[in-house]
């Protein structure tokens, strides 16, 4: 039976027909059927079958879906993030699906499983730290210093990388000297142990650290004081500051001589050399003189690492000579200050940098150089007195140029739980600095997703989206795929390469997020 098709309307002119079937009625057009449109037709009526691509042209469609671009979104959230966490001085904390970490401090980051990461003043940098044993270590701006005092035993040092240190190497102070009693027969004061500092250029291996003891003072006019002892670093020796010249001592005794000189007394006048190592500049200066105007003796003053000991004048003892400033930990210290001559009368400061003062006749006793510094001993005035111990030397290293601290690093993230298991997909955004050099991003640089606690990695591929300051970049990657992992412990890594003094990557700040 054929089929049927109600006709409404025919246009009069035509007998075309203006309308077929009424509301309600189901209209179907059987395949290969022309069917012509004139007019607007309601897209809700249609309830079955599909238009072919050819049958719209693209002209006649006045609107088209786009695909939504949303990394600008992603980067604007990371950005306030890392503002916020500034602003709010926080630790890492988790949005929704998505975590920030300014590195306020390293509450973020799994250090079981980073390697050589330095947390500094908010970004994080290799850092390949020596071996040593060191007595104190601190910093001054970006380098650490080492310090070496104890001088029971020999020390350590060994970098962990090639490049160039800042050294001082202060040797032990020597004791002052002392009288045969009696007529107050003043002695001298004990030269300060050997200054000496400089750059060396290190390489990977173990260095030995020798502190020089501070040399004895004399402990009556029969026996002889004692010259400090060497301090050693490397290729740099000072010599120990030569003994304080008493009644025991016969001239040309080498023992005052030193990396400062001993301070004569009334028995051998003349004071003692300094600079004994022959080094440029010198490493001290020689000892004052001594007198023997019977019977108001006066002891010369040990020399200092800038200054020589002062002369002593009738019965008033030589002050010793001055010491050197220096401030290689940070912080102004004065080291290697002569000992004090004494006096009949009146005995005579110490040098300033750690030298002890001289004995004035009975009223008092001489002192001691102040250890670690290498200052040298007071003379005494008295035989019933000894002369001050010298001070101790020190050793002291720090890192001069980058190259002490920079090293790659891995830096990965602690885990955060993600709200949905198995996300298909993850973000980056990362604030760093080219501290030295450029970092050329995904060889330099590199990121990583992972969402099984860093079972598995996949590796995104980051592009500059801007700068946020000087040698300050944005790098990000979005929408990595991460689908062939399987997981709901979300972490991330970021490794640095081929850093050296030249090239130092920073890491300020990290975001990630996933879906």
């Amino acid at each position: 039976m054929a089929s049927v098709l109600k006709v409404d309307k025919l246009d009069p002119q035509s007998g075309t027909a203006l309308e077929i079937g009424s509301s309600g009625d189901t209209i179907t057009i059987p395949s290969g059927a022309t069917f012509t449109q004139s007019g607007t037709m309601n897209a809700s009526a249609i309830t079955a079958g599909t238009f072919a691509d050819a049958r719209i042209s693209e002209s006649s469609v006045t609107q088209h879906v786009t695909a939504f671009d949303d990394n600008q979104i992603q980067n604007n959230i990371a950005l306030l993030g890392f503002k916020t966490a500034v602003n709010g001085d926080l630790a890492k904390y988790n949005l929704v699906d998505q975590i920030v970490d300014e590195y306020e401090d390293a509450t973020g980051i799994d250090a079981g499983n980073s390697t050589n990461e330095s947390l500094v003043s908010g970004s994080y940098s290799g850092d390949l730290s020596p071996t040593h044993d060191a007595d104190a270590t601190g910093t001054d701006g970006d380098d650490t210093w080492y310090k070496w005092t104890d001088t029971a035993s020999t020390g350590s040092f060994a970098p962990a990388a090639g490049g160039d240190y800042e050294v001082l190497v202060v040797a032990g102070g020597g004791g002052g000297g002392a009288s045969d009693g009696g007529n107050l027969r003043a002695s001298g004061g004990g030269g300060a142990g050997g200054y000496r500092t400089g750059t060396l250029t290190l390489t990977a291996q173990a260095y030995t650290v020798t502190v020089g003891a501070g040399g004895a003072g004399s402990s009556s006019g029969s026996n002889a004081a004692v010259k400090g002892g060497d301090s050693i670093f490397s290729t740099i020796t000072s010599t120990g500051g030569g003994r304080g010249l008493g009644h025991s001592d016969a001239a040309g005794t080498t023992d005052s001589d030193g990396g400062s000189g001993g301070g004569g007394s009334w028995h051998i006048t003349a004071g003692a050399s300094g600079n004994e190592g022959s080094h440029t500049p010198v490493e001290g200066y020689d000892g004052g003189d001594g007198n023997n105007s019977h019977p108001s003796h006066g002891g010369g003053g040990g020399g200092g690492a800038s200054a020589v000991g002062a002369n002593s004048s009738t019965s008033t003892g030589g002050a010793g000579g001055a010491g050197t400033a220096n401030s290689i930990t940070g912080s102004s210290v004065t080291y290697a200050g002569g000992g004090g001559g004494a006096g009949s009368s009146t005995g005579a400061a110490g040098g300033s940098g750690g030298g002890g003062a001289g004995q004035s006749g009975t009223s008092n006793s001489s002192t001691a150089g102040t250890a670690n510094t290498g200052g040298g001993g007071g003379g005494a005035a008295d035989g019933a007195d000894a002369g001050g111990n010298g001070g101790s030397g020190i050793v002291i290293i720090k890192g001069a140029t980058p190259v002490e601290t920079v090293g790659d690093l891995t830096l990965q993230s602690t885990d955060t739980t993600a709200s949905t298991a198995n996300p298909d997909y993850a973000n980056m955004i990362c604030l760093m600095e080219n501290a030295a050099g450029t970092a050329t991003l995904n060889t330099d640089i590199k990121g990583y997703i992972s969402e099984d606690s860093g079972s598995t990695w996949t590796q995104g591929t980051f592009v500059d989206e801007g700068t946020w300051g000087t040698n300050k970049k944005i790098i990000a990657f979005h929408d990595l795929d991460i689908s062939a992992q399987s997981g709901s412990s979300m972490c991330y890594k970021i490794t640095t390469h081929n850093q050296s003094g030249s090239k130092e990557t920073k890491i300020h700040a990290t975001s990630i997020g996933w879906r």
